[in-house]
């Protein structure tokens, strides 16, 4: 069943990651810099020299399980949205991108992100959330993948 709760902001950063940045650890390294713990990322916008999303490129067997494979993409311009918890402690940025790879007229790959290089300036706007407590934790309903978890309020 679906869960929320009200949320209270804190402060916003701007952050511009910068041609030849690994995207995911130069964010997490500003969030941690500015004492970000958690948040939302509600702008994610650039282009990228290379792009690594869970995916795949052929027929699968199960299309309800998590795949354990990858795509990735070169020269590609796209945006993506996402989150800013903690799995054990740890700083866990979580983005989902769309991103149209130049060389093929523009077509989209689209999934959850695991590598990012950045070619152009990204732009990318974190807001903080001060309140609930966020964490990514193993939730077995979704077979074993690390979800967003929060007070349920």
């Amino acid at each position: 069943m679906a869960f929320g709760s009200e949320i209270a902001r804190g402060r916003s950063i701007l952050v511009v990651l910068e041609p030849g940045d690994d995207a995911i650890p130069a964010l997490a390294a500003e969030c941690a810099r500015h004492g970000i713990a958690q948040g939302f990322i509600p702008v994610f916008s650039g282009a990228f020299r290379r792009v690594t999303v869970v995916g795949t490129d052929h027929a699968i067997d199960d299309e309800d399980a998590p795949l354990p494979e990858a795509v990735t993409v070169r020269n590609a311009e796209g945006f993506g949205s996402g989150t800013v918890a903690t799995t054990d402690g740890e700083l866990v940025i979580h983005l989902h991108v769309s991103v149209g790879e130049k060389a093929r007229s523009a077509a989209a790959t689209t999934g959850h992100l695991l590598t990012a290089e950045v070619q152009y300036p990204v732009e990318v706007v974190v807001e903080e959330i001060v309140a609930p407590e966020l964490a990514r934790r193993v939730n077995e309903a979704s077979r074993g993948l690390a979800t967003l978890t929060f007070p349920r309020g």
